[in-house]
């Protein structure tokens, strides 16, 4: 976690070696909302344990190479969206995803100039794949992370529970 840096620093939050905890503002969305990114030149898998309270905060996991060129998957208990943002062009989706968690893990991994998003519940083992993504400017190094966003009126509550980043040999 030491190699981490916000982007969109919240307001409120605490972090230790191993979690985060944020109050995550109104009409917060990706990118403007908190970002907490590393950057890796290496190829990698990690896991992400992320957490938020109800169906308008989402979280999820952040591919971003500059302001202009990043793609961004998350949840909440009733939808699933994706950004994606290519040489400042912004497309957005949104799709239903009920899910009875608060929960969701997440994972990357990163192969050269590709990328692949996926989750996966508590309680199963296998990664659903959202998809494999490339991204101007990420064949020579990438930062990644969790992001937070709340479509809401009221602050709410976020967290990132675990880490497991590994990298490939």
């Amino acid at each position: 976690m030491r190699d981490f840096r916000w982007m969109g620093k919240p307001r409120s939050w605490e972090k230790d070696h191993r979690t985060v905890s944020l109050t995550v503002e109104p009409q917060m969305h990706l990118p403007d909302g908190p970002l907490l990114l590393a950057v890796s030149d290496d190829d990698f898998s990690c896991d992400m344990t992320l957490a938020g309270s109800g169906n308008n905060v989402f979280t999820g996991v952040s591919l971003y190479h500059l302001n202009t060129d990043f793609i961004g998957i998350g949840t909440s208990t009733e939808s699933l969206e994706i950004h994606v943002m290519i040489n400042g062009y912004h497309n957005y989706t949104i799709i239903p995803f009920k899910t009875e968690s608060t929960q969701v893990i997440w994972s990357i991994k990163r192969n050269g100039s590709h990328a692949s998003i996926g989750y996966r519940m508590q309680s199963k083992d296998a990664v659903t794949w959202v998809g494999t993504f490339t991204l101007p400017g990420i064949e020579k190094s990438v930062s990644f992370g969790p992001y937070f966003a709340n479509k809401g009126s009221e602050p709410a509550r976020a967290s990132l529970n675990t880490l497991d980043y590994k990298k490939e040999i």
